[in-house]
């Protein structure tokens, strides 16, 4: 059983756990989540295991952003890529206080997951033109 402030009590199994060996940027004390679909193809929520209050919207990037590509090798990530079809990479969601804001998706530093192995990892993406904070049109999602 999990505690979720969001979702209430959250029955989850070993085998839907993944690990986070170095945390997220930030975040270096949570390293085990799971990935919880949202009502929106391609829209998630990664949730903590250890810690209730903490969970990230995140999504897959190439359904609201065409043109967005990461190249990911072993020098990226801590983990095997050779099957890349297991191979998924999300970005974080910041959802603005205000109404009036727009949500941004953070392209710099994208999470990248091993689903077959269940680890993952978040990767800053050095000399690169993409933000940390991209604006999006969030009603794209509905």
């Amino acid at each position: 059983m999990v505690p979720s402030r969001l979702f209430g009590p959250l029955q989850v199994s070993n085998d839907q756990i993944i690990s986070f060996p170095e945390g997220l940027l930030g975040f270096t004390g949570a390293h085990r989540f799971v990935l919880l679909p949202a009502a929106s193809d391609g829209i998630f929520w990664l949730h903590s295991v250890e810690e209730g209050n903490l969970a990230f919207l995140v999504i897959e990037p190439t359904k609201f952003f065409t043109d967005y590509a990461v190249e990911v090798d072993a020098q990226t990530v801590p983990f095997d890529i050779s099957d890349d079809k297991n191979i998924v990479v999300l970005t974080i969601v910041t959802l603005p206080r205000d109404p009036d804001s727009q949500p941004t998706a953070n392209l710099r530093a994208p999470v990248v997951l091993n689903y077959a192995h269940r680890c993952g990892c978040q990767v800053l993406l050095k000399n690169s033109d993409y933000p940390p904070q991209h604006a999006f049109d969030f009603s794209l999602v509905a």
